[in-house]
């Protein structure tokens, strides 16, 4: 009898991830009786969260094993599958990264993954993530590696390049959200009946081909046609890049806005009302704190929370017990086919570019459809990505993977060679004064720089 998995999750008690992997636990029955280490350094939270998983472990048909700590040390040796999903400071450093470079005249739109924003936010993660992966090697070096930390692709190629660990594959949902929580709502087509085939670099993905799976009817004549009736407000940038490059971006304006230097016209620079998301935040937890104690029932989660359209529909926590065809985590329907020996085709995966993408450099990630079998992760190959959208992408891996080594190497020098290739910046004088400002701000978090 083949031996169950153990899963370890760094970062379980994360507000947003933490309880998606345990509705994707619920979803996914191939996962019954593997042992589950979670792992977060916020022992309180990581406290209701075991409680929470051993509540909902006990309506599992096959109940897994829970094992919780701080120490990452204690939860990785024997571990067959490593997610990831941590950040450094979180809405703390999100706010500095998005509003510093703002208020010194840099037009970037969210600061989360591109602009000055997105490159702070990358020096922040890169050492976290490389200090994870040297355990990893230590300690169960034949793991697969899932990342759902971001910016996910500079993350995943530092630690390919400066880590000896197993697999790496980065997992974004942002072309399932695309799939579930928008082009099925201007189709009309529910999402489980649509296929797409969505390439590029995380969060600068564009969809190649759009089919419904029961028909195989090309869908973007239609999607043409039904964008045409409905509000121009609604997704203005991506739209636009439709209609000029012919291509509809996988993850739609707030993550394809951040790599383009014209996104400001169509998104704003009013960026993320990060009070209000940090309060939500310790509602979901007090929501959480309440469900363990059973001083709330799970049907109540908008009137206890509010509105949660105003902040993202995804994060709902009412419908823990709903099965759902989309996977929260993208980890589990990998894990899943592996250990059942069946065949899955994920819509979107990052992984090394060994002939995926043939216009693109080689030995960086990037992000394209994959099956999953027993015997591992199997990329699609695209072959050539129309050309505009090839340059598109190339200019970001530039900029990649110089990002990575000034991570890596504590030099600033590097940070300003790589802030002056982003297309948000126009100016080297704006450039060395966000640089400036913004490593003083962050100095607690950049103990690599001297």
């Amino acid at each position: 009898m083949k031996r169950k998995p153990t899963i370890t999750i760094i970062g379980a008690a994360s507000t947003t991830f933490g309880p998606k992997v345990l509705r994707d636990i619920l979803n996914h029955p191939q996962v019954g009786g593997a042992t589950f280490r979670f792992v977060d350094i916020n022992e309180e939270r990581l406290a209701i969260y075991d409680a929470l998983a051993r509540r909902l472990n006990e309506v599992l048909p096959d109940p897994v094993t829970i094992e919780s700590t701080a120490e990452r040390a204690d939860a990785l040796p024997g571990s067959d599958y490593v997610i990831i999903s941590v950040d450094t400071g979180h809405y703390k450093t999100w706010e500095m990264d998005f509003t510093i470079p703002v208020e010194l005249g840099v037009r970037q739109v969210t600061g989360e993954l591109g602009g000055p924003g997105g490159l702070f936010h990358s020096l922040r993660q890169i050492p976290l993530h490389l200090e994870i992966a040297r355990d990893i090697a230590d300690l169960c070096p034949e793991a697969m590696v899932m990342v759902c930390s971001n910016p996910l692709n500079r993350i995943c190629l530092a630690m390919e390049r400066y880590v000896d660990v197993g697999q790496i594959a980065g997992l974004c949902h942002g072309a399932e959200m695309a799939l579930y929580l928008y082009l099925n709502r201007v189709l009309g087509i529910d999402g489980d009946d649509m296929e797409i085939t969505a390439a590029g670099t995380n969060h600068f993905t564009w969809i190649l081909d759009l089919r419904r799976r029961s028909t195989g009817e090309d869908l973007y004549p239609y999607l043409k046609k039904q964008l045409a009736q409905i509000e121009s407000g609604k997704q203005p940038l991506s739209r636009k890049l439709l209609e000029v490059y012919g291509y509809f971006p996988a993850c739609l304006d707030d993550h394809f806005g951040e790599y383009v230097p014209y996104a400001y016209e169509f998104c704003g620079l009013e960026g993320t009302d990060f009070a209000g998301s940090l309060e939500q935040e310790e509602k979901r937890w007090q929501y959480l704190r309440d469900l363990v104690e059973d001083k709330v029932q799970w049907g109540k989660y908008e009137e206890y929370v509010g509105d949660q359209a105003v902040f993202s529909e995804e994060l709902r926590l009412d419908d823990f017990f709903k099965p759902r065809s989309w996977a929260d985590t993208l980890a589990f329907p990998i894990i899943a086919a592996i250990e059942s020996h069946t065949l899955h085709r994920m819509p979107a995966v990052n992984l090394i570019n060994d002939g995926i993408i043939t216009n693109l450099p080689p030995d960086v990630f990037v992000e394209a459809p994959a099956v999953v079998d027993g015997s591992g992760i199997h990329p699609l190959c695209i072959g050539a990505l129309p050309k505009p959208l090839a340059s598109f992408c190339r200019r970001d891996i530039d900029q990649m993977e110089l990002i990575v080594e000034a991570a890596v190497k504590g030099d600033r020098n590097l940070v300003l060679q790589a802030m002056l290739l982003d297309p948000v910046i126009d100016s080297v004088r704006v450039a060395e004064q966000v640089l400036d400002k913004m490593m003083k701000a962050q100095k607690a978090y950049l103990p690599q720089f001297k």
